[in-house]
């Protein structure tokens, strides 16, 4: 009735995960109410998740079949933390089950408000680079040249805006960001654990993957408030607030008008965020070694240095991405869009805003990740190792 699993070949009376380094508690009086609805929920358990945690009887042999290579980790098949805890509400589906684990993730909340600490305070240079990125465009609002350096950018919105106007277009920001962080970093996490092998070692080739896919899937959820969020944020817009624009774009746009520039984003966050999370990581290993007590103001410094290293690969796709964004008719594709800035403005094209984006990333990048690491500490959930 003990709950067994083996680590490294040790047996040991409860199943350490790998990947959390968090002890599983037994779960044998799990087991008698899952053998009994074992065959019911395997029928509908979406694989490797629900089956995976139903335990044994019919629903151990899917949950061994179906499991992502390294998510079925001890004898039981609990695939992580949080869908443990999800098996332990009696009835209700399997969406009831996953949706409880949603709401009560305090690894998706620090995600969340890390996001939200460095994307305010990194906001100002954000703004500067969206407006270097997009001035060329007729629906900018303003003159080609209107915006020439970082420093005469800053001078220029401080005297024409004031202050207030460094961090306009924030709010959608903040509205984006916190739901966007949550699912990217959290899930990142959670692909890392679902990726690893038997071993408990990922690799290079695992963190990318899971990078990639955590990029997407922030992206793929919060899309429409980006493109909000740069409407609001570019001179005379004419909208009066969040909820103005998002009916004001629906309406005379249509809704499509909102997933305008997804193909080119998911194209631009999938590697950056692959080179990104990997980056860190593999940094991080680098530095600390295998098993390194980690120093949070060393990791602001290993933050900021992967952030510029994958913004600098990706900075071409983030410049088409903004420029499909804008409003009326902009580019026939992204092919097109490529071609045409090539041919119209050269390859300083594609890197317009390339600087003000470097300065925000350094202290935005190192800050999300070094807030995350802590606040996952403040909330009790477990530090992933290196």
């Amino acid at each position: 009735g003990v709950l067994s699993g083996t680590h490294g070949g040790a047996t040991s009376p409860a199943a350490v995960d790998p990947i959390q380094g968090s002890l599983h508690t037994p779960v044998c009086s799990m087991d008698k109410r899952w053998d009994a609805l074992g065959a019911s929920r395997a029928a509908v358990a979406p694989a490797g998740f629900a089956a995976g945690a139903m335990g044994s009887g019919a629903a151990l042999d899917v949950s061994r079949a179906s499991a992502p290579a390294g998510c079925y980790l001890a004898g039981r098949g609990l695939a992580s933390a949080p869908f443990a805890a999800a098996s332990a509400q009696e009835g209700g589906s399997v969406v009831d089950r996953l949706y409880a684990v949603a709401l009560g993730s305090r690894q998706a909340a620090a995600g969340g408000l890390a996001g939200i600490i460095a994307r305010t305070a990194s906001a100002p240079l954000d703004r500067i680079k969206l407006l270097f990125q997009v001035q060329a465009m007729e629906g900018a609002g303003v003159s080609a040249t209107a915006y020439t350096g970082i420093g005469q950018a800053f001078v220029k919105i401080y005297r024409e805006e004031g202050i207030l106007a460094f961090w306009r277009g924030n709010g959608v920001n903040v509205i984006r960001v916190a739901p966007y962080a949550a699912a990217q970093l959290s899930s990142n996490d959670f692909y890392k654990k679902m990726l690893t092998p038997e071993n408990g070692v990922l690799g290079l080739k695992e963190r990318l993957t899971a990078g990639a896919l955590a990029g997407m899937t922030g992206t793929a959820l919060t899309h429409p408030l980006d493109t909000i969020r740069l409407r609001l944020a570019l001179p005379n817009h004419g909208y009066k607030g969040i909820g103005n624009a998002f009916v004001t774009v629906a309406r005379v746009e249509g809704v499509g008008a909102l997933y305008k520039g997804l193909i080119p984003t998911l194209a631009g966050i999938a590697p950056y965020a692959a080179i990104n999370f990997a980056s860190y990581d593999m940094a991080k290993k680098l530095y600390y070694g295998e098993h390194g007590k980690q120093d949070p103001i060393s990791n602001l410094f290993v933050g900021g240095a992967s952030g510029t290293f994958s913004a600098t690969i990706c900075y071409p796709l983030d410049t088409v991405r903004r420029r499909m964004q804008m409003k009326g008719k902009t580019y026939n594709g992204m092919a097109d869009a490529f071609v045409t800035i090539a041919k119209k403005e050269g390859m300083g094209g594609f890197f317009k805003g390339w600087a003000a984006n470097t300065l925000k990333v350094v202290p935005q990048n190192s800050i999300r990740f070094v807030a995350y690491e802590t606040l996952k500490t403040l909330f009790g959930v477990a530090t992933t190792p290196i």
